[in-house]
């Protein structure tokens, strides 16, 4: 316990002695910890959206051949009369924009059925009522609220990207306390359309898609069979899938995600492995008189390689902190990312940091690995006589 103790206490002295060195080395492990951490937490915000999804009891009906295109509104009407449909709701989206180009924002047209497709909405009571009353009421998800700093009662502005560039004033009527989708601009279908006839431009009954909840867990399949051949044949024949794997096909476009992801943390670690390694074997060389001298006084090679590597393992265990405890406080409440962020966020959690942090200190104890146990093996005779 004493020779622990005072290991300890020269590990602490030594990391102050060359304090430049080692704030430098632990501000490069840092930012490769940031880096690494909000990317494997890519994928992993990935799985999440899918899982989340698959909890629901929600069906997506999108046009069998043109996917794009959209549907009818008013296949809704005849869905609802489907045994084991609890509600229907077309949903039309709307590319738009906020102070510039580059605040792209997901906003979705809903009809006023959302509540009861997306009981998780929790626009249920007053909120629900305040989005009957206020003809361009909208909510907003907590990334954006965040993001733009909105607060309810507040006027936005969007800018359409489409043909025409229609332009739409909203009042925020409260954030959605949606976790599933906390980037979603939501707001009343008939405004849309209002405006856009208002407007001169084009406007078919098209929805983006139709969403549906089932009443029951049992019901799924049965009703994915039924919507499909009530509208087999028809000019706008119907796909139907649950909400986990409509998700799941969205996020498929990115391509293999995975492995770029993997890749990406592997080129991080070992370029940063490559400059801790160099710091460590000019700090090792410069320490090479006292761990002759350690040898003279009896110290074993164990307890010096102890006491090195103990150096090596705090770098990586102080940049590691430094810059997981910076991705979480930035990516905690979750952000929009490009295609991923339009349909979800990306977050960062604490297991993901935890998982961080070890690699940095893995990284920390590899880098001094071969230079300590070069030392360590050189005859105290020789150690002595060198000069760092």
């Amino acid at each position: 316990m004493g020779n622990g103790l005072y290991l300890l206490r020269l590990i602490a002295r030594n990391m102050r002695r060359g304090f430049r060195r080692t704030a430098l080395t632990s501000l490069t492990i840092a930012l490769a910890t940031f880096v690494y951490l909000v990317l494997i937490s890519v994928p992993g915000s990935m799985d999440r959206i899918v899982h989340d999804a698959s909890a629901t009891l929600r069906l997506i009906v999108i046009n069998r051949n043109l996917p794009l295109y959209g549907m009818p509104a008013r296949y809704c009407d005849e869905i609802r009369e489907i045994p084991g449909a609890a509600a229907c709701v077309a949903i039309k989206a709307w590319p738009a924009t906020y102070q510039d180009v580059s605040d792209q924002i997901l906003a979705v047209a809903e009809g006023l059925e959302i509540a009861d497709v997306f009981p998780d909405y929790d626009l249920n009571g007053e909120a629900r009522r305040a989005f009957t009353r206020e003809r361009r009421g909208a909510f907003a998800g907590h990334v954006l609220m965040s993001k733009y700093h909105w607060h309810p009662g507040q006027q936005v502005t969007l800018r359409g990207v489409g043909a025409g560039h229609l332009k739409l004033t909203f009042v925020l009527l409260g954030e959605m306390p949606s976790k599933r989708y906390p980037n979603v601009f939501a707001f009343r279908r008939d405004y849309l359309e209002e405006a856009t006839r208002a407007a001169g431009l084009p406007n078919p009954d098209l929805a983006m898609n139709l969403v549906v909840r089932v009443d029951r867990a049992r019901n799924v399949a049965p009703l994915i069979r039924e919507i499909d051949s009530t509208f087999h044949n028809s000019d706008f024949e119907t796909r139907t899938v649950t909400e986990s794997d409509a998700l799941a096909g969205g996020l498929s476009i990115l391509g293999n995600v995975r492995a770029i992801v993997l890749s990406l943390c592997v080129v991080v670690v070992l370029t940063v492995l490559l400059i801790a390694a160099n710091s460590t074997a000019m700090t090792v060389r410069e320490r090479m008189n006292e761990v002759g001298v350690m040898r003279t006084l009896g110290f074993g090679r164990g307890a010096i390689a102890v006491m090195l590597l103990g150096e090596c393992a705090a770098l990586g265990a102080i940049g590691g902190v430094l810059g997981a405890a910076a991705a979480l406080v930035i990516f905690w409440g979750g952000t929009t990312m490009g295609a991923i962020g339009r349909m979800s966020a990306l977050w960062v959690t604490p297991a993901g940091a935890a998982e961080a942090i070890g690699v940095a200190i893995a990284v920390g104890i590899l880098s001094g690995a071969l230079p300590v146990i070069a030392a360590v093996r050189t005859p105290p005779a020789i150690a002595l006589r060198q000069v760092g």
